[in-house]
């Protein structure tokens, strides 16, 4: 009865564990088929984006400068700058500084300035700033905006959108659209030149310029580049992993081949988005079906989260045309380069207390 029950014992052992050894295997097959995938849609290059050879194949000639710095006019035009504040105090300084001196290059200039949520001076801040500046600076706050869309990329694009439709109220007709991150626009390398550096090119050419990192290219998420890459990488990444370890995997696999630094002398490179921490936009291909979107149509609740700046630029794209939307390296930003790469997959989507800036930026952004 004993040996009975003990060879009844032995048969369920070796059933689990041969279930168990078929589940690892299917598991593997898995992560192997769409990890294959993933390489179908975009080999993975050891060469960054900005250096692969694919990507300059593409037809068109670049712009060209056709004067220097020191012989940009901007007095003619106007320009609408916009961005969204959440405790973002220890900058503000310096980005009040820099902000000013580009403002002041046109004619006539007007900033917007939304904010959310913030448990430092911020609103302090930006609303005394607008009372010592009524005709330039105005000031929009959100409250608690946390528990009412409580992922971080709706309320940066509602943030986003709502600024940008108070200045086409206020402004019907403006010639240039500047939208920053106050974090990278409080840089020392934001400064005049680098923004000048963008009307060095005729303005027919361009309907985007976007901004350049030296140290690292960090805003791997907003850039859509052909054929490098040409998709979210985040929900590619996803895609080709069934664990969050191989997702991390791959996420840092990517990293590691597109952040490096762009030389300020390289030259234009055209993209179908980008944004880099600073984006200026030629106004007449703003069209009012234009938005910033932080939230995709499908795929589980949990994953829906993207780039706001790819549907908005895409708009932007379709409405210029081809060979008009490019990152410039001397238009540079900072971005301060802190690797916590094993915290992406954790707090992509969550607030986390214990982390201050995450590779793909998502922190370091002033969420509105």
């Amino acid at each position: 009865m004993r040996i009975s029950r003990r060879h009844t014992w032995m048969k369920y052992v070796m059933i689990c564990c041969i279930v168990l050894i078929m589940i690892i295997v299917v598991l593997g097959i898995t992560i192997i088929y769409r990890y294959t995938q993933l390489l179908e849609v975009s080999p993975l290059s050891s060469a960054a984006f900005w250096e692969d050879n694919r990507t300059l194949s593409t037809g068109r000639s670049l712009p060209s400068s056709i004067r220097t710095i020191n012989n940009v006019n901007l007095t003619n035009f106007t320009l609408v700058i916009t961005a969204c504040c959440r405790n973002v105090e220890k900058y503000l300084g310096r980005f009040q500084k820099n902000i000013r001196a580009i403002g002041n290059l046109f004619g006539n200039y007007k900033i917007y300035l939304g904010e959310s949520d913030s448990q430092d001076r911020t609103l302090e801040f930006i609303q005394n700033w607008a009372i010592e500046d009524p005709n330039h600076v105005y000031v929009y706050s959100a409250g608690n905006q946390r528990w009412n869309l409580y992922l971080r990329t709706r309320r940066i694009a509602h943030c986003r959108n709502h600024l940008l439709s108070r200045a086409r109220a206020d402004m019907p007709s403006f010639d240039y659209y500047l939208t920053v991150d106050i974090d990278k626009a409080s840089s020392p390398k934001f400064t005049i030149d680098s923004f000048l550096s963008n009307f060095m090119y005729p303005l027919s050419s361009w309907s985007v310029m976007t901004a350049s990192q030296t140290d690292f290219y960090y805003d791997l998420w907003a850039l859509r580049i052909w054929p490098s890459m040409p998709f979210d990488f985040i929900k590619y990444t996803r895609q080709a992993s069934i664990i969050s370890i191989a997702w991390q995997s791959n996420i840092d696999i990517f990293f590691s081949v597109h952040n490096k630094g762009i030389p300020r002398d390289h030259p234009l490179i055209e993209v179908e988005s980008a944004f880099g921490g600073a984006a200026i936009y030629n106004a007449k291909y703003l069209s009012h079906d234009c938005s910033y979107d932080g939230w995709m149509n499908h795929g589980f609740w949990f994953y829906r989260q993207q780039c706001e700046h790819v549907t908005f630029n895409q708009c932007v794209k379709q409405n210029a045309g081809q060979g008009k939307f490019f990152i410039n390296p001397m238009f540079e930003t900072t971005s301060e380069k802190i690797f916590i790469i094993k915290y992406v997959i954790e707090n992509l989507f969550f607030e986390r207390k214990d982390t201050v800036k995450y590779t793909i930026a998502l922190s370091d952004l002033p969420l509105p």
